[in-house]
């Protein structure tokens, strides 16, 4: 069977037909930093506005290698994220196959140029030669991979292994499952659990076999506030690459959510109920947790 070097998956939204142009410039803006076109398969879902790939005016080399799946007039990123996971359950995908997830971030909103500079440095991370030549002990990659106030790749762009993401649960009803973990029902607290909204983030880093790897060296940007260049010095390492006092410091200290995910028992009890399952000797937390 064919291995591609990455199977892309797209999560389109375009309001209204008027938006298309702009947003077409988006989506070039970030094809334009995958390093090698031929060993690419790209596969796109469009949500709102219909539109062909020609709309998106991408190179031949690209073009030839784009296809729509699929349009649907409103839907979320578990549309898209089911497709990966589809694909990566089949029975004649490779668990080695390379996946990678991107999306139009700030199609709907731009937020002033904040959502240009954060899609640039999600998508630099995700399309990266680092990510897309992964070691063997990583099977997520990303710009930057937070682990409090829970497992999460901020702004949800990345690349996976197949093997990996055939264990986790199906994203269609993520958002659901989380609501059985600990506190999974305060709703209020959904940006702290990981639930509702904030599942699509959570899903890939979900599973107690995650092996995740980021790039940004970066310490003054754990993951949330404002976001660093698309230049970034990058270097692989395996994530959460720094301490857990450095994410609790920056991240959580003015939030709602401070004090969350910080405890290993709490990690352990969503895995149970998520997966009925335990990690590994070499799962992340161990090491990560032990301070706490």
């Amino acid at each position: 069977q064919m291995r591609f070097g990455a199977v892309m998956f797209y999560n389109l939204f375009i309001g209204t037909a008027e938006d298309i142009p702009r947003v077409a410039l988006m989506v070039k803006e970030q094809f334009s930093m995958i390093e090698d076109v031929t060993d690419k398969d790209i596969r796109i879902n469009s949500i709102g506005a219909p539109v062909t790939v020609s709309d998106l005016n991408l190179s031949s080399e690209l073009q030839q290698r784009t296809n729509l799946m699929a349009h649907y007039a409103q839907g979320w990123e578990d549309l898209t994220l089911h497709d990966l996971w589809s694909f990566c359950r089949e029975k004649d995908t490779d668990p080695d196959q390379l996946v990678v997830y991107l999306h139009s971030k700030g199609s709907y909103n731009e937020r002033r140029g904040k959502n240009a500079k954060k899609r640039a440095y999600l998508t630099k991370g995700a399309l990266s030669q680092e990510c897309l030549q992964m070691p063997k002990d990583c099977n997520i990659c990303s710009t930057r991979m937070t682990p409090i106030p829970y497992a999460q790749t901020p702004g949800n762009m990345w690349a996976a292994r197949c093997g990996y993401v055939a264990k986790l649960k199906d994203p269609r009803n993520f958002d659901k499952d989380m609501l059985d973990v600990p506190y999974g029902q305060l709703t209020e607290l959904e940006l702290c659990v990981g639930s509702n909204r904030f599942a699509f983030e959570h899903w890939v880093q979900s599973h107690p076999d995650a092996a995740p790897c980021d790039l940004d060296t970066n310490v003054k940007y754990p993951g949330w506030g404002p976001v660093p260049s698309s230049s970034f010095s990058k270097e692989l390492k395996k994530a959460p690459r720094f301490d857990l006092s450095i994410y609790v410091s920056a991240v959580w200290k003015k939030s709602e959510c401070a004090g969350w995910g910080q405890t290993l028992q709490r990690r352990l009890a969503e895995y149970r109920v998520l997966y009925g399952t335990e990690p590994s000797a070499d799962w992340w937390g161990w090491k990560f947790f032990k301070t706490s």
